[in-house]
């Protein structure tokens, strides 16, 4: 059966998407805006690369988890029309052509288990927030096949392997690569992106992480510091609980340090009047003590979303927060716990406009313990946090913890960043 296939009218009518597309370099590096287009132009790629493949030979697109691959794989799925031309499998996440080739929607989580054989074409999807080590592992498999790759991805910061090998394809210092940049104003300059949705973002999003979203100019701050927007001039100062006003509880369930943050918002300001840090306690001790400081309090209670899970500090069926409830005398009208936890990324950049956009007070005496990881806490340069040795202070983040969870589930309708990323 013969098939006529050409270019979907939106990637003709894009010169720079189409450029990268049919660059004919072995390894094309693409640092491009957020929602400019870079994965739609890279699927299109990566499925013509499958039509003209022959039965047996695999492509692959390697996000950094399964569900941001599963997303990708979705798209694609719906984006071919004629159903006839492709087998799909849900739980393998993979789509065979009629030719015999595959497409693979994989991983990059465990780079150990990044191998195949007689792969021919790979894209690297959010590629500067990957571990090197996927890198690596894709690179070998590619060395028989002699296999093409485009790595896509947002500028994150300096201190990452796409950031080097991107200056190092720019510079023309690496044989048969390319690199190509997509800022927003060439999105919105193709019809891609409107004009008011940048000046929205630039309202939403701290200054450094706008920069590296929409124009790709590395945040020189977000490099290694979590709270890179935190100025102790600005954000520390006495300040006592307003009884006039909730009082919201945020915790977190390690074993050792057990820790609640005391937070309220009132007058446009954020304020931190107090944090519980207990070391070889647990969640019984903590309410007893909350109870005593703030007898006759009303509670609005968050926290990690793992205290919804069976806790080894009871008995039967309690959760932490069912404890909390028991303890506290809460109702459940007064919980604001999500179901998971928020992508450590996003929620990075959601406390740090908030730090930036947002007034913010911290009391040096009685959370002077959250103060200190704001001032030391630091991340990997795959995005997680530095956590290595749980003895030293700078790198236990327990009580910055409490503070994440509280600004997801709380302040994110004030600075809904999801929509601009």
């Amino acid at each position: 059966m013969l098939y006529q296939y050409t270019h979907p009218e939106e990637i003709n009518n894009y010169p720079k998407q189409l450029q990268f597309i049919e660059a004919p370099e072995r390894y094309v590096i693409i640092e491009a805006t957020t929602k400019a287009g870079k994965t739609t132009g890279c699927l299109v790629w990566l499925f013509e690369q499958a039509l003209n493949g022959k039965p047996g030979k695999n492509y692959w697109w390697v996000a950094p988890v399964r569900s941001q691959a599963k997303m990708v794989f979705d798209r694609l799925r719906l984006y071919v029309e004629d159903k006839q031309l492709i087998t799909t499998n849900k739980s393998e996440l993979t789509i065979t052509l009629f030719n015999g080739a595959t497409i693979f929607f994989k991983s990059a989580d465990r780079p150990d288990l990044i191998y195949g054989d007689d792969v021919m074409a790979v894209v690297i999807d959010e590629a500067s927030r990957m571990k090197e080590e996927a890198w690596y592992a894709i690179r070998s498999t590619l060395t028989k096949t002699r296999g093409y790759v485009k790595i896509i991805g947002n500028v994150k910061g300096t201190n990452n392997w796409v950031y080097h090998l991107a200056r190092q394809a720019e510079a023309g210092n690496l044989k048969d690569w390319r690199y190509f940049k997509i800022t927003a104003d060439d999105a919105v300059h193709a019809g891609i992106l409107q004009q008011q949705s940048i000046d929205e973002a630039k309202d939403a999003l701290p200054t450094g992480v706008f920069l590296e979203l929409y124009y790709g100019i590395p945040n020189q701050n977000s490099s290694t510091k979590f709270c890179y927007a935190f100025d102790e001039k600005k954000h520390v100062g006495k300040c006592q609980v307003n009884h006039n006003a909730p009082i919201y509880l945020s915790f977190d369930f390690n074993h050792n340090p057990i820790c609640c943050s005391v937070i309220q918002y009132y007058n446009n300001t954020v304020w931190v009047p107090h944090c519980f840090k207990l070391q070889n306690s647990n969640i019984f001790q903590l309410c007893q003590l909350i109870r005593t400081k703030f007898p006759h309090a009303h509670f609005v209670v968050t926290g990690d979303a793992s205290g919804n899970s069976h806790s080894a500090y009871a008995q039967d069926s309690n959760t932490c927060y069912s404890i909390i409830q028991q303890q506290l005398n809460v109702n459940l009208g007064q919980f604001r716990v999500p179901r998971s936890n928020p992508p450590l990324h996003k929620n990075q950049i959601l406390v740090n406009a908030i730090l930036e956009k947002h007034r913010v007070q911290i009391d040096p005496d009685n959370a002077a313990a959250l103060i200190m990881d704001f001032k030391f806490v630091e991340i990997n340069p795959d995005g997680t946090i530095k956590k290595t040795n749980r003895n030293n202070p700078t790198q236990q983040a327990d009580l910055l913890d409490t503070f994440r969870y509280f600004c997801n589930s709380c302040m994110s309708q004030y600075f809904p960043i999801d929509r601009y990323m």
